[in-house]
């Protein structure tokens, strides 16, 4: 029997007024989840007051199908190309790995 899919929530805390760049970055890596077994299962752009240091701005859940695919696409030079703009717009992430409970 194979492992369920895991899944990752990434909470993304953007520098001021870095939105643009950090869309950027992802309209450039998204697109390089599926070679990889990855998914996006969703994204939302939080409500966050702009003094509200405890609230990421964004919020992201992706899957993939194993550990393996997931460190395959973190490693991928395509990705990599970009990983400056991820760190000229990202303030704070914080990546939780976990699996879904209706599979236990």
């Amino acid at each position: 029997m194979s492992d369920p899919k895991i899944y990752f929530t990434l909470l993304v805390y953007l520098k001021k007024g870095q939105r643009d760049m950090f869309h950027s970055y992802e309209n450039k890596v998204l697109p390089l989840l599926p070679a990889y077994n990855g998914t996006l299962e969703f994204r939302i752009q939080t409500d966050k007051k702009e003094d509200d240091t405890e609230v990421p701005d964004e919020v992201h859940v992706i899957s993939f199908t194993n550990m393996k695919d997931f460190e395959d696409y973190r490693n991928d030079g395509e990705r990599k190309r970009h990983q400056e703009m991820f760190h000229q717009s990202v303030e704070k992430a914080m990546l939780i790995p976990g699996r879904d409970i209706k599979n236990k």
